[in-house]
């Protein structure tokens, strides 16, 4: 049995390590760790904790962001470890019952934290996000981030409104970050992204008008580009990459010449 020993929202790996311990092995590392829960089922499962907050990993162990970790790790050790990831952090920020303040535990029969003061069972936080692939022509657009790496871009995103379906935040979305109209709203695909707790769900656009502008403060530019003049734009395991390169295919060009931006990886 495999083993995700997570130190706040960082995954503990042996130094070195293509794979994830063995249940053994994390166990030694000495963590102090909360109870061990499962995830995922049979062969395709693997056991999950939470180290203690002030726990340093030990000799031979390093702990990484889970943005780092993604091009590490094979299939199906990280399904499972962005799966993990979600629900470590949400039984750690869900100890205490939202309606009268008690202490919870895990569910015996429910994927929830159960209060048993008042009964209340609260289930894992899901966020919708919207991810949109927007062509005008033979062109993309795409918006460069604070967070992004200098001078990489991607395409837009945001999150969904209460209230608002997924074709209205696609709308609403792209006009307040670009200034841009679209139409011919598609579903392309979903993917979950536990940072913290999104699914990101895919749709493609078509351009129906507007002037670009930038006025939206998560964004530092947004611009129309063409396949064969792309900035770094993000790595291969993201559902943005997917869109950005069914856009390039499209248009004639590799998506391997595309270039790929970098994060700097801090093991601790």
């Amino acid at each position: 049995m495999k083993a995700c020993l997570f130190a706040g929202d960082r995954l503990v790996l042996a130094a070195g390590a293509g794979d994830l311990p063995s249940l053994e092995e994390a166990k030694a590392w000495d963590a102090g760790e909360g109870e061990w829960f499962r995830v995922g089922d049979g062969a395709a499962s693997v056991m999950a904790a939470q180290a203690s907050p002030r726990w340093k990993p030990a000799q031979g162990a390093t702990a990484m962001g889970l943005r780092a970790v993604l091009p590490l790790l094979p299939e199906p050790s990280l399904s499972l470890v962005l799966t993990a990831a979600h629900l470590a952090r949400w039984r750690r920020t869900s100890r205490f019952c939202g309606v009268c303040g008690a202490r919870t535990r895990p569910s015996p029969r429910h994927q929830a934290m159960h209060c048993a003061s008042c009964g209340h069972l609260a289930f894992p936080k899901v966020s919708p996000a919207v991810i949109v692939q927007v062509t005008r022509g033979r062109e993309i657009l795409l918006g460069r981030s604070h967070r992004h790496p200098q001078g990489s871009y991607s395409v837009l995103a945001g999150f969904v409104d209460p209230g608002e379906s997924l074709e209205a935040a696609v709308r609403r979305e792209i006009e307040e970050e670009s200034g841009i109209r679209v139409r011919d709203i598609r579903y392309f695909g979903s993917q979950p992204w536990p940072f913290p707790d999104s699914l990101m769900v895919g749709f493609t656009a078509v351009y129906a008008g507007g002037d670009l502008r930038n006025e939206d403060d998560e964004l530092e530019d947004v611009d129309w580009f063409t396949a064969d003049s792309l900035p770094p734009v993000p790595p291969s395991y993201s559902i943005a990459r997917a869109l950005i390169d069914d856009f390039t295919r499209r248009h004639g060009i590799d998506p391997a010449t595309v270039p790929t931006w970098q994060r700097a990886t801090r093991p601790r």
